[in-house]
């Protein structure tokens, strides 16, 4: 009747962020496998017209060993909303500021697919130094630092991060 709703499976298992409270830093390789079935999943969604809006990592459940994407309650209320009605008035944006891509933190008005993939490479900094890529006391000031500062490279915070690795969460937000 015109409800707006989704139903998820339960899942038992723990959230990427538990994990990183509890490890601070992921082995290389779990965190490159978690990466690379988030993006399965994000392909799959994005095939399909969906952008998430919100990857991090208390968005990326971990079940019998792999990686779920959950939460796409923004991503459908997004698609669902209509053409004459935006979500997020001037100067919001949706997601979570340390995730955030530059145009979600412009509140730029069409978000694509980069944005997904610019907060994967995001979470992916995270899992392998412990913190992400842009810190700050506020949300305005992680906003200001992701429009205006790179980030440091990953290998400079852990020499272990293959350069190969390092290069791709390099690429992200390209």
């Amino acid at each position: 009747d015109g409800f707006l709703f989704y139903v998820m499976p339960y899942v038992e298992g723990e959230t990427v962020r538990d994990r990183m409270n509890r490890e601070k830093q992921l082995p290389v390789a779990d965190a490159v496998r978690i990466a690379k079935e988030v993006a399965s999943a994000l392909d799959y969604a994005h095939r399909h017209g969906v952008v998430h809006r919100d990857i991090k990592p208390e968005n990326i459940l971990l079940h019998d060993g792999s990686a779920l994407v959950a939460d796409f309650g923004i991503a459908l209320a997004a698609s669902r909303s209509d053409g004459g009605t935006r979500m997020t008035e001037t100067g919001m944006s949706l997601g979570t500021p340390h995730y955030m891509s530059p145009e979600q933190a412009t509140a730029e008005k069409l978000i694509t697919a980069r944005s997904d993939i610019y907060s994967l490479g995001s979470v992916l900094y995270e899992m392998l130094t412990g913190n992400p890529p842009h810190v700050g006391a506020s949300a305005q000031q992680i906003i200001m630092k992701i429009v205006t500062e790179e980030a440091a490279s990953v290998t400079k915070l852990r020499k272990a991060v293959p350069q190969n690795v390092a290069d791709v969460i390099g690429e992200a937000p390209g």
